[in-house]
């Protein structure tokens, strides 16, 4: 077993430097993406250097890796298999391309493409996931490990994640298809909404909540059935006390929906939550803090009025309630 150092001669005399892996007659190579100038001023050679020293820093690392597996050292059950670079016909590891990918990757919906990686290192039980073996049977199975470990429709919005990941790897056509595509979705997405009853509603109102604005946002959501975006957002202004009315521009389907500008008419208890604070008419209606958080509060609050249900801030939509 051993892990060296070796160079590869390349074009205009640069070399490449790379990890060579030995252990029971298997061999592979790694390549570090470390390339030395030729050694032409001092300047190039001072890099050239620095370069080697992160090299041979790079290979003790790894020779530790070895050494804790072959004497046990760590705490999971690895083999020398699991730290080994994949083979070459396995194709380049999925885990490195992600990593790579998420380095330059801005969007909103960042955590939640992080979190379907660390559940796919979770279900693969292994450092490295060769793109090769990102087969559609294993693409399957993740969906079912998926389904096991979380609730709702977050698995499918994992899972969406999870293809839209491989979609990249075809972009760069690392390989020649993406094998989650023909797996349909739509029959895990039956899921069905627990909604509140009249009943756990009053219940709610009479129980003490550790934040009174996200009490009052959620009680008047359940009379109005707004989301959480378009309640956060709510001002003043777009309130009219006097007939009893609200005029908003539904975040979610504003750029997609001629009906996206809704004109509600308000109940007396609605119309009562929103009286409970006034303010100037560009001041806002709610004083909530961030979504995760207000989840926290609301959890706790419905746990403390003894109700059993996984209740979110996105249901209350579901909960309309007039009388």
């Amino acid at each position: 077993m051993g892990v060296t150092l070796g160079k590869k001669q390349l074009n205009k005399g640069r070399i490449s430097l790379y990890l060579n892996y030995s252990h029971n007659g298997k061999r592979r190579k790694e390549y570090l993406g470390i390339i030395l100038e030729p050694p032409v001023t001092p300047e190039a050679r001072a890099e050239n250097k620095n370069k080697i020293l992160i090299a041979k820093q790079i290979r003790a690392k790894k020779e530790l890796e070895f050494l804790s597996v072959e004497y046990a050292l760590n705490k999971t059950a690895e083999t020398f298999e699991d730290i080994l670079p994949e083979a070459p016909s396995n194709g380049p590891d999925f885990f490195r391309i992600m990593n790579e990918y998420l380095s330059t990757y801005y969007k909103k919906d960042k955590k939640m493409v992080k979190s379907t990686i660390l559940h796919l290192r979770t279900f693969n039980k292994k450092k490295i996931l060769p793109i090769n073996k990102i087969t559609r049977e294993f693409c399957v199975d993740f969906l079912d490990y998926l389904r096991s470990k979380l609730r709702g429709n977050t698995p499918i919005g994992y899972f969406k994640k999870f293809r839209m990941c491989i979609n990249k790897c075809v972009e760069k056509k690392l390989i020649s298809h993406n094998p989650t595509n023909g797996i349909r979705l739509s029959q895990f997405d039956e899921v069905t909404k627990e909604i509140l009853t009249l009943k756990e509603i009053q219940k709610l109102a009479v129980t003490s909540c550790p934040n009174n604005e996200v009490k009052r946002a959620f009680l008047f959501s359940c009379y109005c059935g707004l989301r959480w975006c378009d309640v956060y957002q709510l001002r003043y202004k777009d309130v009219d006390f006097p007939a009893r009315r609200l005029t908003i521009i539904q975040q979610k389907v504003q750029t997609h929906s001629k009906s996206a500008i809704l004109h509600l008419n308000l109940n007396h208890t609605a119309l009562k939550l929103l009286q409970k604070c006034n303010g100037d008419r560009e001041d806002l209606v709610f004083s909530l803090p961030s979504y995760s958080y207000t989840i926290r509060i609301l959890r706790k609050w419905v746990i403390d009025a003894n109700i059993r249900k996984h209740i979110t801030f996105h249901m209350r939509s579901h909960n309309k309630i007039f009388y």
